[in-house]
């Protein structure tokens, strides 16, 4: 530490440029030219203070209930509504893990560079900023320079949305009390890529990057969102971000040992397929098989996948995933995730035990006979095709991914 009271004017005058030197070079070092990324902006989700205390006791006790310390039916039919409204999602919370990316992807571990301490029941941990709940928010102890860090597991599906909501929405006394971001720098394993500018309000904001992902087993993706600027608070310094959360690609995805059908006819098991291999395809237009060259074999872990069996074969797959069947049309144990995400030029609809999916090599359908929900975790893979929408697993007929792109 530089004691300039202590010094000739002249040496404290040439440390203080020294120092103004320093900042620049670490400005460039740091990417002051890196691209700015600014949001899509979707509609605001901000209370009052009496909306909020409304949110906060059904909060309390949805969780009671979980918890067993309440029983539901004992409680009044408004109460009954709020639960109601928490278990739909259509009350404080963002989207989590139901039924998106969150089923496959996610952090699991944040960290951060400080935070403040509670305040009785409040928190301001940085594990607030990521747990889909707008009553809560990650406040440091600081403003400008002050980092948080999302861990993700190597081979977890690849990250290409940052979500965000700015400040502290719990109520919009709160809001517009304490600061809010203006810019965040993000990193990508320590390396400043690209600058995010948010707006000064309460809706939510998606950032749109390239996609990112550990593929080193023993390697973890670090994404640290560092604050740049900030908007200032009516009363507070204190800076509030209520809620990041991200979205993502490689959620249609096979197990490992899935079968991969060859423009030369033999098989190979997806996990060893590659860019040196043409796969067979089928044109739906036209009726007939034909060959497209695979681009880039995709590794992603996955959890809750799902097993489909026929009479003579099954294959393991995320629930998302996409098959042509008997009434003309793609279809997936989990439609709402496959229409959501992706970009289907017609609806995908629900697949059931019964329904009929197509073997083009045999020109025939086979039969469902059971849908299996698997729990364990494990690496899964997919493809993508330089062209065609389609290949064939296990002999099945099977979408590739196309994801909806941010405007």
């Amino acid at each position: 530490m530089y004691l300039y009271g202590s010094l000739h004017p002249f040496e404290k005058i040439m440390r203080q440029i020294h120092l103004i030197f320093l900042i620049l070079v670490s400005n460039l070092a740091f990417g002051q030219d890196l691209p700015v990324i600014i949001p899509k902006i979707s509609g605001p989700n901000i209370y009052s203070k009496a909306e909020q205390e409304y949110w906060q006791k059904g909060m309390e006790q949805f969780a009671g209930i979980n918890s067993g310390d309440l029983d539901y039916s004992q409680l009044s039919e408004k109460e009954n509504a709020v639960i109601d409204s928490l278990e739909m999602m259509s009350g404080p919370m963002t989207e989590g893990v139901a039924c998106s990316w969150y089923c496959g992807g996610g952090p699991y571990k944040i960290t951060s560079s400080s935070y403040l301490k509670e305040q009785g029941k409040i928190t301001y941990l940085p594990e607030n900023i990521h747990d889909f709940n707008l009553l809560t928010a990650w406040v440091p102890e600081g403003t400008i320079g002050m980092k948080i860090n999302f861990h993700f597991k190597p081979f977890a599906p690849r990250v290409n949305e940052i979500i965000i909501r700015n400040g502290y929405i719990k109520n919009i006394d709160l809001w517009k009390a304490n600061s809010r971001v203006a810019k965040f720098r993000i990193y990508v394993d320590g390396k400043p890529t690209a600058i995010l500018k948010l707006d000064d309000s309460t809706n939510t904001q998606s950032f749109s990057i390239n996609p990112v992902q550990s593929t080193d087993s023993t390697k973890d993706l670090v994404l640290t969102f560092e604050i740049l600027e900030i908007y200032k608070g009516t009363k507070y310094n204190d800076v509030a971000i209520s809620e990041i959360n991200f979205d993502g690609l490689d959620v249609h995805c096979f197990a490992a040992g899935t079968k991969i059908l060859l423009a030369d006819g033999s098989t190979k098991p997806i996990e060893k397929t590659g860019t040196n291999d043409t796969v067979l395809t089928y044109d739906l237009v036209n009726k007939r098989i034909s060959e497209s060259r695979v681009s880039k074999l995709v590794t992603a872990l996955h959890s809750r996948l799902v097993k489909i069996r026929f009479s003579d074969r099954e294959v393991t797959v995320t629930n998302d995933h996409p098959f042509w069947t008997q009434e003309n049309s793609w279809a997936s144990v989990n439609p709402e995730k496959s229409n959501n995400n992706y970009l289907q030029e017609v609806r995908i609809r629900q697949l059931f035990v019964g329904d009929r999916v197509f073997i083009p090599t045999e020109n025939k359908f086979i039969e469902i006979e059971e849908i299996l929900l698997l729990e364990q975790e494990q690496l899964t893979y997919t493809l993508e095709l330089i062209s065609g929408d389609n290949f064939i697993a296990n002999g099945l007929l099977v979408k590739t991914e196309k994801l909806k792109m941010i405007e």
